[in-house]
């Protein structure tokens, strides 16, 4: 069905982002690629999917892509991306402010459908993708999760010949993803041929029939997923950690003076039916603690780091940094305290220069001397980007980006970091770096809040488990006290398959 022949990507004058990658997918088959963060993934699937060089032309692209045979160049663009249906790594890129449905149903509206027919077709994705509870809904209201489901439905509206999902877990909850595969599954015969691409590779396990590993640009032989699916070495190989991995082991650090305090707020944000997305909830995290959010999709995690932010007014309730009262507080002041690390760093990038990124993250704005400089440096050399000290933030890979808002958070010297859904958790020299990330914060009487649906990484790391639900903080302990509490019964998650003794279940 789809051949990509001795494609060769570049970008700029770095060494080639992919090079001479060979791959045909077969109809009918579910093929899983897998590499590092900042591997060239998105590069890939973006040639498959005919954005590259359709819509975004590389400095140099060789090579050749065919579909059922057909030059991919020589299809029109309503038959390319009718016959081959994408949803990108950052999601946001393919959303307006619309209602659910209408977004769902724009690309056959957009192809002059019978209206009939566009109804029928929409109710049919709705049920299939249960997403009937956000009918009605805007979809820049929405969660990232519900998000990107809405953008699934929306790809699969015109039912396209292959489906191709760049990293299509990321901010779903266990729920979600499982919800994900299942309807993948189920989907078989209509969606004929289906290309994956993700870091964590388990939760494809049931579904890929084949997987390829990215290394360095280039791509291996298809190996069957029932096979490598139990090994360890190719994954290693790989770079990126292996679908039952061991558990690392996490120091710990004396926990001190609280930090952050949030009592009792209560959002003027409600849900449809009137309730306010939080209700009395309260938290403490002390210096040295890792403290880690979970909860539902559309739960009000991000509500509830909002309004931390003051970035979301409160109708009740109070929130201390450093044990002051920070309701006074304007937005630039709290991020001064608190730093905020997006999965897409790209929202909050501003600046001409990586390293004019990190100084601003130092000085606030002001003037900056030899000495902020070279703190900025040493930042940068410490997470191993100093190489691109004078490069634009936005030129720099999702990887680089990443490791970028933990030099900036880090050179802060912020009292508590906020993460939210950290790229870099599933690969080797990723976790390494998110390692180093929270040993300097923690050793230096810091604090961290990791928001995530990585349970495994929640185990990893993490000192303490919060389960926010029905806008409410329902647990708060150890994260081995939390997969066997009631509250997390009540998510209906499996717990993580990572033990802490180590091994893996």
């Amino acid at each position: 069905m789809l051949e990509l022949t001795n494609v060769t990507v570049g970008f700029g004058d770095a060494p080639p982002a992919v090079a001479e990658a060979t791959m045909t997918i077969a109809r009918g088959e579910r093929l899983l690629v897998c590499g590092a963060a900042g591997g060239a993934k998105t590069t890939l699937l973006n040639v498959a999917g005919g954005i590259i060089p359709r819509l975004v032309a590389p400095r140099h692209f060789s090579g050749s892509v065919s579909f059922d045979g057909q030059p991919l160049s020589s299809l029109s663009k309503d038959a390319l991306f009718t016959r081959i249906g994408i949803v990108t790594q950052n999601v946001e890129d393919q959303l307006w402010d619309l209602g659910v449905e209408d977004l769902i149903a724009f690309p056959l509206e957009n192809r002059g459908v019978e209206k009939k027919l566009i109804r029928r077709r929409l109710q049919v994705l709705l049920d299939e993708l249960e997403l009937n509870p956000l009918r009605g809904r805007r979809v820049l209201t929405l969660s990232g999760g519900e998000r990107r489901m809405v953008a699934i439905a929306a790809a699969l509206a015109a039912a396209p010949e292959l489906l191709v999902l760049d990293e299509p877990t990321t901010g779903l909850d266990p729920a979600a993803r499982a919800r994900l595969v299942r309807i993948l599954a189920k989907l078989a015969d209509e969606v004929p041929s289906l290309l994956v691409a993700e870091q964590d590779p388990g939760a494809f396990k049931s579904v890929a029939d084949n997987v390829r590993l990215l290394v360095s640009g280039r791509l291996s032989e298809a190996v069957a997923a029932r096979l490598i699916m139990t090994q360890q070495e190719p994954w290693l190989e790989a770079g990126i950690l292996p679908p039952n991995h061991r558990a690392t082991s996490t120091p710990s650090f004396p926990v001190g003076d609280v930090l952050l305090s949030v009592s009792g707020i209560r959002t003027r944000l409600a849900r449809p039916d009137g309730a306010p997305v939080l209700r009395d909830v309260s938290l403490q995290i002390r210096a040295g603690e890792h403290v880690a959010l979970i909860g539902r999709n559309g739960a009000g995690k991000t509500t509830l780091f909002q309004s931390i932010l003051g970035l979301a007014k409160l109708a009740a309730g109070s929130v201390r940094i450093g044990g002051e009262p920070a309701d006074g507080w304007t937005v630039a002041r709290r991020a001064r305290a608190i730093a905020y690390l997006p999965q897409n760093m790209r929202r909050i990038l501003f600046n001409m220069t990586v390293l004019e990124e990190v100084v601003f993250s130092i000085t606030a704005g002001a003037a900056a001397d030899d000495s902020v400089r070279r703190e900025a440096h040493a930042a940068l050399e410490k997470y191993g980007i100093k190489g691109l000290a004078e490069a634009n933030p936005f030129a720099l890979s999702t990887r680089q980006q990443a490791l970028l808002g933990l030099a900036c958070a880090d050179a802060a010297q912020a009292s508590v970091a906020i993460l939210d859904e950290p790229l870099l958790a599933r690969d080797l020299q990723g976790r390494r770096m998110l390692d180093l990330f929270v040993g300097s914060m923690l050793s230096s009487g810091r604090a961290i809040m990791l928001i995530s649906h990585d349970l495994d990484l929640v185990q990893d790391v993490a000192s303490r488990t919060l389960i926010l639900d029905e806008g409410q903080i329902v647990f708060d302990g150890a994260p081995q006290e939390a997969w066997a509490s009631s509250a997390f019964s009540q998510l209906g998650w499996s717990a993580p398959t990572v033990l802490s003794t180590g091994a893996a279940a």
